[in-house]
């Protein structure tokens, strides 16, 4: 299911997408469909263009992380622990701490909110994807990280297992209720946190939200440039896109069970 779900993922988002309907393309036109080839390649240039610009990455970057604003520290509750979930550190270098992510400021949130008294403990949640060859589980990357940045290594945790949104919910919890924290704090990225408190209400955690990696801070000063096909806009819309990909997924599988 895990492989299922990246694969599909990746054939919808744009790139994908794109790919497809230009394989379709061909293959009409091989068939001697040349109208209808010609359609669909002039339908693909229209999408990669909508999906690349800045303006589409803002629109769906803002409905994402609508609800879940930024909350500054003095304004943040006292909490037993803050849980901060992967995706924040590579596996590469020497050493891999190193190689940080866009996401990386999940690290230096969950490290503010331990240095402003507001946890006493840090859960780093996350391991390693099946196909990576990979070493250590990202889990611990992010505990030496934090280490290296001055928190007790005493006071954090790790869970090392969980591959994806759903089970670190799972995994965390498991943690969670053996410790007998019942304030967590749930560091992720913005655009991430929706999914992210959904999964772990469905593991049974109440959380409070604690979001960092903003991409839509403040309104949108429109400018022809908005409008102009970019390669980082390109990236944020199959950012925002996999999540949206991700809660309907993950809406799908609550059904059925």
């Amino acid at each position: 299911m895990l492989y299922l779900t990246k694969v599909l993922t990746l054939l919808v988002l744009p790139l994908g997408g794109v790919l497809l309907m230009g394989a379709a393309a061909l293959i009409l036109l091989a068939r001697g469909r040349r109208r209808w080839a010609g359609a669909l390649v002039a339908g693909l240039l229209v999408l990669l263009w909508v999906c690349a610009m800045p303006w589409t990455a803002y629109q769906l970057s803002a409905g994402l992380e609508a609800g879940f604003p930024p909350v500054p520290l003095a304004q943040t509750p006292v909490a037993d622990v803050a849980v901060v979930l992967g995706g924040a550190v590579g596996p590469i270098g020497d050493p891999p701490t190193e190689n940080l992510t866009a996401s990386s400021n999940r690290v230096l949130r969950a490290a503010r909110l331990f240095r402003a008294g507001k946890v006493r403990r840090v859960l780093a949640v996350g391991g390693n994807l099946d196909w990576m060859n990979a070493g250590a589980p990202e889990a611990e990357l992010i505990r030496d990280l934090l280490v290296e940045w001055g928190l007790p290594r005493e006071a954090i945790l790790t869970e090392p297992t969980s591959r994806n949104t759903r089970e670190n919910a799972q995994q965390a919890a498991v943690i969670i209720r053996e410790q007998g924290w019942e304030r967590v704090l749930l560091v992720t990225s913005a655009t991430h946190m929706r999914r992210a408190v959904a999964a772990f209400q469905a593991a049974g955690i109440a959380v409070i939200p604690s979001p960092t990696d903003f991409a839509s801070r403040e309104p949108l000063a429109l400018d022809p440039l908005d409008f102009l096909p970019d390669a980082q806009a390109l990236w944020g819309v199959s950012k925002a896109l996999r999540e949206v990909l991700g809660r309907w997924v993950s809406g799908w599988r609550a059904y059925l069970s």
